[in-house]
């Protein structure tokens, strides 16, 4: 059997395809570990409530605190907006319907799967560690803004995507910090939004991968020159990861006295351990499915009407 004929996407499709669920099932069992250990454990809940009050505490009395609320309104309206003005060109400019419904059903898909599990599915056990005992994971804000961002990749065309998933995963990073800054969310309920997102996405990778198969470039792709974008992505994650990893022993290593007991200097060092872990899991997360969707995806293809890609 030739070389080529070992690395044709037709050799072995269910082979092809184990990336794909394998990711499935790495996404799960991160958001579960997450959650298990910040929800359901005194010491995740600490941690996670010392960076809330961090936040908390950080912007009080700023006066930059009232515009940056508008900004987490309004947030989601302009999410949607953005995605379904890029939705709407591929429907019409490249007529294309399958990639824009799997976006919208991704879209619509994360958004719904996250108040699912804020509101039924998920519970947050009473520990004494926080006055709130309504369960926030994950967080709705920063799932819509990462799966508007997400639903905007799968309709754009291959050459694009590395400087998509660097703009999107960004904005989605941007998004998460501000609800953690202006004490709207804890760190594990955005890291949880940012895994929702990327189960979706890469559950939709999964289904256009099935419907439209793949194709030499994308099996082999990442062996050529990557451009700017994902270089710039991958140095960002290289940082990220061992920023976050780092960040989070730190917070293990750390005195957890009562929470009530906590200073401003020591909730301002928990605020910056939550930043670390968030915008890490942001970097990581979108770089994992940037690389799966460019070695394994199926890139839009050249039409035949008009020669419209």
């Amino acid at each position: 059997m030739t070389s080529s004929a070992k690395h044709s996407p037709n050799a072995a499709p269910g082979r092809a395809l184990w990336p794909w669920y394998g990711a499935l099932v790495l996404l799960a069992a991160a958001f579960w570990a997450c959650y298990i250990f910040f929800v359901h454990t005194k010491l995740g809940q600490w941690i996670d409530e010392a960076a809330l009050l961090g936040g908390e505490a950080f912007l009080a009395a700023d006066k930059t605190r009232g515009p940056a609320l508008a900004f987490l309104d309004y947030m989601p309206a302009a999410s949607a907006l953005l995605a379904g003005g890029f939705i709407l060109f591929a429907l019409v400019r490249r007529r294309d319907f399958l990639r824009p419904m799997v976006a919208g059903a991704l879209l619509l898909g994360a958004a719904g799967s996250t108040q699912l599990l804020k509101h039924v599915v998920l519970d947050r056990p009473d520990l004494n560690i926080s006055g709130a005992s309504m369960n926030s994971f994950p967080s709705g804000h920063t799932t819509f803004a990462a799966a508007a961002m997400a639903a905007i990749f799968i309709v754009t065309p291959e050459a694009q995507r590395p400087l998509l998933a660097l703009l999107g995963w960004g904005y989605a990073a941007i998004a998460g910090a501000s609800t953690l800054v202006l004490g709207w969310h804890r760190p594990s309920d955005v890291i949880a939004a940012y895994l929702v997102v990327a189960w979706w996405s890469v559950l939709a990778g999964l289904f256009l991968r099935h419907a439209h198969g793949s194709s030499a470039a994308s099996e082999t792709a990442g062996h050529g020159t990557r451009p700017a974008p994902e270089r710039f992505l991958r140095a960002l994650a290289t940082l990220g990861a061992p920023a976050a990893a780092g960040a989070l022993a730190l917070a293990l290593l750390m005195p957890h006295p009562a929470i009530g007991t906590v200073g401003n200097v020591q909730l301002l060092l928990f605020l910056a351990v939550g930043l670390a872990l968030v915008l890490g899991t942001a970097v990581v997360t979108g770089l994992f499915v940037h690389v799966l969707f460019a070695r394994y995806g199926a890139p839009i293809r050249r039409r035949l009407v008009r020669g419209i890609k």
